[in-house]
Order: structure tokens, then sequence, then C-alpha cells
């Protein structure tokens, strides 16, 4: 395993399914650009995306600065699309003080 991916992988943020995409997405089967990555949360009751991105761990850490910047946010999951289509093949479900 990559040395820098590490830490990112064990950060208690992360579901066990984030995980497995931060190992794949360093792996050589990785496609950039084959999938976007769209991090989606509620505003005032409202389903909103608020940041995309080719890789998983970009698409977090823009949402992440989103949510910090704008309390009233709750990031809430992220859906893996497959580039071209318009449903998503994957939700990877976020760890969320709000609702624990």
């Amino acid at each position: 395993m990559i040395k820098a991916l590490q830490p990112m992988i064990y950060s208690d943020f992360y579901t066990p399914e984030i995980r497995e995409e931060l190992i794949y997405i360093h792996s050589p089967k990785f496609i950039l650009g084959e999938y976007i990555y769209m991090a989606m949360a509620l505003v005032d009751g409202h389903r909103v995306c608020i940041a995309t991105a080719y890789k998983i761990d970009y698409c977090i850490k823009k949402a992440m600065q989103f949510v910090e910047k704008v309390p009233a946010i709750e990031f809430t999951h992220i859906n893996k699309v497959k580039t071209g289509e318009t449903e998503a093949c994957k939700r990877f479900l976020i760890y969320n003080k709000k609702s624990h």
C-alpha cells in the first residue's frame, strides 16, 4: 500500500466502502475519467450537489471545504456515476455528526 495513502484510509470519517474506493483509485485498475464522484448534501431539506471530481478523495476534500464554510449544509453521501450516465452506480454514505 502507498505510504501516503495510509492516513487517508484509516480516518474515522471514512466508511469501509470509502476506504475500499480509496484503495481502488490508487490501483492500476483505476482509469481516470471513467467515473465521476458527486458529493451530495441537504440544504434546508433540498438535495444538492456540493462537489464533483474524478477521484473520491478530491470530491470529499472539496465537499468538506464547502461544509466548513456553510455549517447549515448536511453532507450525506457521494454518488459514483459512470461518465455519460445519469444515474449513480454506487452510493457512499458519509459518517455525519448531525445524523449520529
